[in-house]
């Protein structure tokens, strides 16, 4: 079975079998690749698919032309290190908003699915001291309100 896909394509090859009660004749070079074949397992798969990038696939497609239950959404852009827009602009183009003026029909979007991101954050501790209790006054205060 040959199966495409938007790198290339991978072939399956079944089993191998026997077929019997067949009359007629191979030619010489069919007989002797016959006689090498041993055993009843096939070749093995041949994936000629390229590595996909992120973003193939049903991410790729944008989310108002997708149908059916599940919407696939693209990944978040990855964060720069440091603050330099000075105008905010959106990622994706909005979409229109219709109010509704009468009952709408049951959803038929179930679930959204977002495509995980091939980027790592790091983390690190906070080394910051806590804040210190609060003092004579401010703790009269605050007794206030214990019950």
């Amino acid at each position: 079975m040959v199966s495409v896909a938007a790198g290339g394509t991978v072939i399956n090859y079944s089993s191998r079998f026997s077929l019997t009660g067949m009359t007629g004749t191979f030619p010489p070079d069919v007989v002797t690749g016959l006689k090498s074949v041993s055993g009843t397992d096939g070749p093995p798969t041949d994936n000629q698919v390229a590595g996909s990038a992120p973003g193939d696939g049903p991410f790729a497609v944008p989310y108002t032309m997708q149908t059916g239950p599940t919407r696939y959404a693209p990944m978040q852009p990855q964060p720069g290190t440091s603050i330099t827009a000075k105008k905010v602009t959106p990622l994706w183009p909005t979409s229109a908003v219709t109010f509704a003026k009468t009952f709408l029909p049951q959803p038929t979007i179930q679930t959204t699915l977002t495509q995980n991101p091939t980027y790592g954050l790091p983390s690190i501790e906070n080394d910051a001291s806590p804040a210190p209790m609060p003092n004579d006054d401010m703790q009269k205060f605050l007794n206030r309100w214990k019950d």
